[in-house]
């Protein structure tokens, strides 16, 4: 379904008014990862003191297929380096955009590391680990993310609250309208760590209004018994409060695949449209809501529907590590506002977009602006297509 200039107009006013109601004084519990991220460029060839990088990631397959046999090198760009792992940058995003958050993970034990420094201050830091290292290679249509994860290996639910103090983690909970588990993919103890918050934390305090977000990450390398599980395992947060999954388009698909004991990978072809794939994962399920997001729209399924609604594709994105975590910040920031669904989709795509064209992710204001940007260019589509079809009814 088009998104309409009246749908983020009716957005951009709603977020005005939030500036001012009660969303500022609700926190949010993020967990639990934490990265070092070293964004990277491709070198395809140096023409004297001129760059020439990879556009594609098929380019890039294509210049290692030549290396088969033979070996190669390839030369390395690194463009910044940032803090990574998507509970800091959901914590961050949503700092930004006023909201006081939690975010346990691993960003430096005993001393936070200095990346993690220039989180934003409404971010308060639990950190019990020292983080991942992420190499993340981007290209205009995608990214391929290298990850070293050996530190996560003795990371489970008994190690946290033996470093944090459960007093401490109970406190950010009870503190907590909204809490966000992400990352399970790249976290071996994830499933562990995610029941322990349930069996000690979540059933003991006896609410049953949390909103609570999951984001599972690239499923890849895990096995079609602990997808099961662990998709089990987010339903049963349903006790608690309404609960959301939210997925890209890969993760989407390949969950499908997993779960029917299809080859991702030689049996794509045979795959349905994402559309379907995540009804049918939606039904299987017993959550309040299935959020997928692939990069130029997004599906929402609630109540037995499906919604969906396009975004702007950002054509020259100055960063892609991260954009799948602000779109969650902004689904999360309509969440707590009492958005309508559509309109937190709209406002999860807006963050995202912002964040992927800027580089950074914006503030309130900077989404207001972005939001404009958006409707301006709905605008002109729309006078180009009237111009057409006056022009067609008249030759």
């Amino acid at each position: 379904m088009d998104t309409t200039i009246s749908a983020l107009s009716e957005l951009q006013e709603l977020l005005r008014s939030s500036q001012h109601n009660s969303a500022a004084s609700k926190k949010v519990f993020v967990g639990f990862d934490g990265f070092v991220d070293k964004i990277k460029r491709a070198v395809m060839e140096k023409q004297n003191t001129r760059t020439l990088y990879f556009d594609s990631i098929r380019d890039f397959a294509n210049r290692i297929l030549l290396a088969c046999g033979k070996s190669g090198q390839i030369q390395m760009d690194t463009q910044r380096v940032k803090f990574g792992g998507n509970a800091p940058i959901l914590a961050d995003t949503l700092g930004r955009l006023g909201i006081q958050t939690y975010c346990l993970g691993s960003m430096g034990y005993p001393q936070l590391h200095q990346v993690f420094s220039g989180m934003n201050p409404r971010s308060e830091t639990i950190s019990v680990l020292n983080p991942g290292q992420s190499d993340a290679i981007e290209f205009s249509d995608g990214k391929l993310i290298f990850s070293e994860l050996e530190v996560f290996d003795q990371y489970t639910w008994e190690y946290i609250i033996k470093i944090a103090g459960i007093e401490a983690i109970h406190k950010a909970i009870s503190d907590s309208t909204l809490i966000a588990f992400v990352d399970w993919a790249n976290l071996p103890h994830a499933s562990n760590i995610w029941e322990g918050m349930l069996e000690d934390i979540i059933k003991p305090s006896k609410r049953k209004d949390y909103l609570f977000f999951f984001d599972l990450c690239d499923p890849s390398k895990k096995t079609t018994e602990q997808i099961d599980e662990v998709l089990d395992l987010v339903s049963s947060f349903s006790c608690y409060g309404k609960v959301t999954l939210g997925l890209n388009e890969n993760e989407t698909l390949k969950i499908y695949a997993a779960l029917r004991g299809i080859d991702y990978i030689t049996d794509s072809p045979g795959l349905p449209p994402v559309k379907q794939a995540g009804d049918s994962l939606y039904k299987s399920m017993n959550i309040d809501a299935l959020l997928v997001h692939p990069v130029d729209r997004c599906i929402l399924f609630h109540q037995h529907e499906a919604n969906e609604l396009n975004g702007r594709l950002v054509l020259k994105p100055k960063v892609l590590t991260g954009g799948g975590d602000n779109l969650n910040a902004g689904y999360c920031l309509g969440m707590l506002l009492g958005f309508s669904s559509a309109q937190c989709m709209l406002l999860g795509m807006a963050v995202s977009g912002a964040y992927v064209e800027n580089g950074f992710s914006a503030d309130l204001q900077g989404i207001l602006q972005y939001l404009d940007i958006w409707m301006a260019e709905l605008l002109q589509k729309n006078e180009l297509s009237r111009q057409h079809v006056f022009a067609h009814r008249h030759e």
